[in-house]
């Protein structure tokens, strides 16, 4: 069979891993080896209050894995998942190579970044500025436009 290659997203109970993500990195290699997957890059994404509660909990650590396997092993991590209390929920996507490489070295190497919810966001301020500077520069070029045409029919009115 032809090799594959996926992105899995797994929903880990926070409470055994959120303090131990070797742990958590542990359970998520181990379920994709176990099917015959290949693990590229694996890491945890973040740990959060999840928007609804899943089987009585109300936090999940998110967990990012990049594997190659067999077309067969989906259906194979679907089953073991389905027997695992510590996942709560899982999703597995597939990618073709070109897409996956990118987003391995991502996730693999220095050009991804946790982003911190708390902190502001730079681009709608950047956003902001640029359009309040192009507002105030049309509003400006404007009230030019309108004083030199009342000073035109100021001058047309005197004549």
């Amino acid at each position: 069979m032809a090799i594959n290659h996926y992105e899995g997203m797994f929903i880990l109970d926070s409470g055994r891993f959120g303090a131990n993500p070797e742990a958590a990195a542990t359970e998520v290699t181990g379920i994709i080896e176990k099917v015959g997957g290949t693990v590229s890059t694996h890491r945890p994404w973040q740990d959060s209050k999840l928007a609804y509660p899943i089987n009585g909990h109300r936090k999940g650590l998110y967990y990012l894995a990049f594997f190659t396997a067999e077309s067969r092993a989906v259906n194979d991590i679907n089953g073991i998942v389905k027997l695992n209390d510590n996942v709560l929920r899982h999703l597995v996507l597939s990618h073709d190579k070109g897409l996956y490489d990118q987003m391995v070295e991502m996730v693999g190497g220095e050009a991804f970044r946790t982003v911190d919810p708390d902190a502001p966001s730079e681009k709608p301020a950047d956003a902001k500025t640029e359009t309040t500077a192009e507002t105030t520069a049309e509003a400006a070029t404007a009230e030019a436009a309108t004083t030199d045409g009342e000073a035109e029919v100021e001058t047309a009115a005197a004549e």
